[in-house]
């Protein structure tokens, strides 16, 4: 490994250290890295049987590449990024209140790192985190709209359980968890455990919105107007204005 390693993959079970050593290998022939970062569940320690590396990988071009690719039989995203496009993906992503690449950078483990660069977006990226989404007003209220009109559209099945009905439920629920999270000023977790670790935050809203997913029709959405009343304040459409948008639509990509 390079003099520049700064963490050791020792501790890494089988097959799971030689994919990431076939892995470091490897990203040469795409970029010649000057910082890289692994993060994920198989790094902490507790993967499931479908996790993978995510590899965070700094150069000095001007360009971003994501490849999906397996190593040892394991799958690993991978994710080059110039110096710009890591710090804008940090800032962008926690704007909208899901910090994947900053979650990436300070919770993995600095595997090689010149001249501190990597460090210093480490730094950044946990600064971001410590701040919070911290949307303004109107993002908020677009967003608490946008739960509060999930709400409706599963409040019209009433009592009725169907396929449809069952999916605009699930819709609702995710939509007040989301803006639970915003609202509180923290960033959203990962999907498979947001409304577990609501409880962390809003824990009655926690425990309405788990049983909404989990009683029968009438009672789930009697469990879904008592979170939305206390998360969102409503249950449906409510008169907002957004004001004048003097900003002109960007050119397509």
């Amino acid at each position: 490994m390079s003099p520049s390693t700064r963490t050791s993959i020792e501790h890494l079970q089988e097959p799971y250290r030689t994919a990431l050593e076939q892995a470091l290998a490897w990203l040469p022939s795409v970029a010649e890295p000057v910082g890289i970062v692994v993060s994920g569940s198989i790094v902490r320690g507790n993967p499931g049987p479908s996790s993978d590396l995510d590899i965070v990988v700094l150069h000095d071009g001007a360009w971003r590449r994501r490849v999906q690719r397996r190593f040892n039989g394991i799958p690993a995203e991978l994710f080059f990024n110039s110096p710009a496009w890591l710090e804008h993906s940090v800032r962008d992503e926690a704007a909208r209140g899901r910090p994947v690449m900053a979650h990436m950078l300070a919770t993995g483990s600095l595997v090689k790192d010149t001249g501190e660069r990597m460090a210093s977006a480490i730094a950044a990226a946990r600064d971001v985190l410590a701040r919070g989404p911290a949307l303004d007003a109107d993002a908020l209220r677009r967003d608490r709209y946008a739960a509060a009109c999930q709400v409706k559209d599963a409040l019209d099945f009433g009592d009725a359980d169907t396929a449809d009905a069952r999916q605009a439920l699930a819709w609702a629920v995710n939509a007040v968890v989301r803006h639970a999270y915003l609202k509180a000023n923290w960033h959203l977790p990962r999907p498979k455990e947001r409304l577990a670790l609501l409880a962390a935050v809003d824990p009655d809203a926690a425990g309405l919105l788990s049983a909404a997913l989990g009683e029968a029709p009438a009672r789930a959405r009697d469990a879904l107007r008592q979170a939305a009343d206390s998360v969102l304040g409503t249950r449906g459409f409510f008169e907002w204005d957004s004001g004048p948008d003097h900003s002109t639509p960007e050119a397509d990509r």
